[in-house]
């Protein structure tokens, strides 16, 4: 009778356990036995509005295309894709909303380097993991657990630029327009960081506000300081002002920029004025015929409006192709992470990423333990006027000035 007692005691307290285990189970925001919430937060009426639709639509395609195959570890995605209209305020609003509203259980992507740095309090409190676009320095160094970015960060690609430029010309003189925000003191740092690297400097460094349309002063400034190369850490709007104002001045000065002016639309704006303008970005341009970019188009064709987007010309790829690297981390780090999914068995899903392949649509995908940035390579492209696309100039590299 006893012994009956002490199994049956024992048989009890493992059906509590198993009661408690799915208690806590359920209690993970964001997260059901079918079902897991994640968050895209873009602009569609900000500064950086050019780049809400492109990004929303690959990963409501990828999304698309991993429900339609059977989820994630039994698991189908509910995205919830959110206006954060880039600025910090506008960004915290959005984020408060997906995490305590809509309980979703990461944010997959977010748009903005001045918005990722405002709501990393809120995620590190909500242990919510956050991949943003336009991450800034501090997010390897020193890192931080719940962010991961699963592409080269903005001082990076300032660096690539700068080492880009000095390589062709030593004696180069460097100037720098950039937005006088996060992002674009991201920019001007790495910037400065590989000219000191290269034994020069940046002559000549101007900011200016998110809502500046008019550039004269800053371009003026520039030919005062006699630089023959600018390196712009700009969104799209400016760029095109700038090349517009280079032309009207009859100024032969030659541009570098970042990754989020490298789309279709700058031609829309300027057209072959263009013709010249370089940026540096990690992501192939969707007319290359590359396994990772066939897929995509695959995918496309399948779940989004091929003929509106990626069969579009002037549709903003490279934008689709980025957010495609963000999506595609997720879902490789949910699926490592296993049917118990937490955000601790998350982080550890996601630092166990190794060498995923992106089909040379962009550095294939790496994190770990204490490598929470992917990669730090960059291609150089070119804007070529005559086929209103851009072109690769110079392969992915690896900046040699000194990351951490």
């Amino acid at each position: 009778m006893r012994a009956g007692r002490i199994i049956l005691s024992l048989v009890l307290a493992a059906a509590l356990c198993l009661m408690a285990a799915g208690v806590r189970a359920a209690e993970v925001r964001g997260v059901t036995d079918t079902e897991v919430k994640i968050a895209c937060l873009v602009d569609f009426t900000g500064p950086g509005k050019y780049a809400g639709v492109p990004i929303s639509d690959a990963f409501k395609d990828y999304v698309a295309w991993i429900n339609d195959t059977g989820g994630v570890n039994g698991r189908k995605i509910k995205l919830i894709v959110e206006d954060n209209g880039i600025l910090p305020p506008t960004t915290m609003q959005a984020a408060k909303k997906v995490i305590l509203k809509d309980n979703v259980f990461a944010i997959a992507f977010n748009l903005g380097t001045a918005g990722s740095s405002a709501i990393l309090p809120l995620c590190e409190e909500n242990q919510v993991v956050m991949m943003p676009h336009g991450a800034n320095k501090v997010f390897y160094d020193p890192g931080n657990k719940w962010v991961f970015v699963p592409h080269t960060v903005q001082f990076s690609m300032a660096c690539r630029a700068v080492e880009y430029i000095l390589g062709k010309n030593p004696k180069a003189r460097i100037g720098m327009i950039y937005q006088d925000d996060g992002f674009g003191r991201e920019g001007l740092e790495g910037a400065t960081a590989a000219a000191k690297f290269m034994k020069s400097e940046i002559v000549k460094a101007m900011p200016y506000k998110t809502d500046t349309i008019d550039f004269s002063p800053h371009m003026s400034a520039m030919k005062e300081a006699k630089v023959d190369w600018i390196v712009l850490w700009t969104y799209l709007p400016q760029s095109a002002a700038i090349i517009k104002e280079k032309v009207k001045m009859g100024w032969d000065v030659k541009l570098i920029s970042n990754n989020t002016t490298g789309v279709p639309p700058l031609f829309g704006l300027v057209k072959e004025l263009a013709d010249g303008y370089l940026l540096v970005t990690p992501y192939a341009p969707a007319h290359t015929d590359l396994p990772g970019i066939k897929k995509a188009k695959e995918i496309n064709k399948k779940y989004g409006d091929f003929a509106k987007q990626l069969g579009n010309p002037m549709y903003p790829d490279y934008l689709y192709l980025a957010a495609w690297g963000y999506i595609a981390a997720t879902v490789e780090g949910l699926r490592k992470a296993g049917k118990n999914l937490t955000p601790e068995s998350f982080v550890a899903g996601l630092e166990s990423v190794k060498d995923f392949d992106m089909g040379g649509m962009c550095p294939n995908i790496t994190f770990g333990p204490k490598r929470h940035v992917s990669s730090f390579s960059s291609l150089v492209l070119r804007a070529d006027g005559k086929k209103m696309q851009f072109v690769i100039e110079d392969e992915l590299k690896e900046p040699k000035t000194p990351q951490q």
